[in-house]
């Protein structure tokens, strides 16, 4: 039972929120139904990019962000479906070039200090391909197809915001995110050693912001849609250890104030490394480190991140 409790911990790694840096390696998998788990995390991120992911381009962000996710796995007409809940508390602290702020052509460095909550979000996944409804039992006995593919539903709400500060954790606006994560199984010949490759194209596209903060000098900002791809090796190296290697790219979510584009197009590739580690049954721990390794429009930003899942699963109902 051990076992089967310990491959159902693995599956379930299957959500993670990252301000600018992805979801993460594991985390579009899909698992078995009956499976509630919970979230919580710590990230650190050094960057020129707000909370909101508005490029600022000479500025040096500190962000310490406390997500927690709650999901849950259950069946809908036979596919795979998962539903989930994140808040983030946290601060940010740093300082940006006034010149880079609409209206301020004078360059001053302004420092920005605050605490709440960034944005959070409610999502859906919905199984399309090859990711059938099964419970514990059934999921640890099925053979994964090579080729797997979700449906991935966010909405982002807003988070702490205030028009007078220089800088809100929250962006006083709505995010609309849809991806469709696919999944390839490599390992057929020794399920025991998983090997998995993952990529999640995306698309997020956002409300307007109506009542801007009073430094950008305008009556209303909106941001073009951003586009991202994110892909992931992982490998088992024990029942226990894996490992992965990570590549994310995001390209547009230009800024325009009062209709006037702010030249901050995101054109960025970035990646890193993580480790994951079963520590009991229920309890599992990985770590993350990731950066922007390719910036021609000048996004800068690294990353460390470290995760506790707790998941839960009525075992006992399914021996009866």
């Amino acid at each position: 039972m051990k076992k089967v409790i310990l491959t159902l911990i693995i599956a379930i790694l299957s959500l993670q929120y990252a301000i600018a840096q992805g979801d993460g390696a594991r985390m579009t998998l899909w698992g078995p139904t009956g499976v509630t788990g919970v979230i919580p995390k710590w990230m650190g991120l050094n960057q020129n990019m707000t909370p909101a992911h508005i490029l600022i381009k000479g500025a040096d962000i500190t962000i310490n962000a406390f997500p927690i996710t709650a999901v849950h796995n259950f069946g809908i007409a036979g596919r795979f479906a998962q539903v989930m809940v994140n808040a983030v508390p946290g601060n940010v602290s740093g300082t940006i070039i006034s010149s880079s702020i609409p209206g301020n052509p004078l360059p001053e460095s302004i420092s920005v200090n605050a605490n709440g909550f960034a944005d959070g979000f409610v999502g859906f996944k919905l199984g399309l391909i090859n990711q059938p409804a099964l419970n514990v039992k059934e999921y640890i006995a099925y053979k994964h197809k090579t080729f797997s593919m979700t449906s991935y539903t966010r909405i982002w709400y807003p988070g702490s915001y205030d028009q007078t500060e220089n800088m809100n954790l929250g962006s006083n606006r709505w995010t609309f995110e849809l991806g469709l994560p696919m999944n390839i199984y490599l390992s057929k010949k020794n399920p025991k050693r998983a090997t998995w490759f993952e990529v999640y194209p995306a698309i997020h596209l956002y409300t307007a912001n109506t009542n801007p903060t009073n430094i950008t000098n305008a009556d209303k900002t909106e941001q073009l849609p951003l586009f991202t791809i994110e892909n992931h090796l992982s490998h088992n190296f024990t029942d226990k250890f894996w490992a992965a290697l990570d590549l994310r790219y995001q390209y547009g979510g230009e800024l325009k104030a009062d209709g006037i584009k702010q030249d901050n197009l995101i054109n960025a590739l970035g990646g890193g490394g993580t480790l994951g580690y079963q520590i009991i049954p229920p309890l599992a721990a990985h770590i993350s480190y990731g950066y922007v390794f390719t910036n021609p429009s000048d996004v800068n930003a690294n990353m460390i991140k470290a995760t506790i899942v707790f998941t839960y699963a009525n075992l006992k109902k399914l021996q009866n």
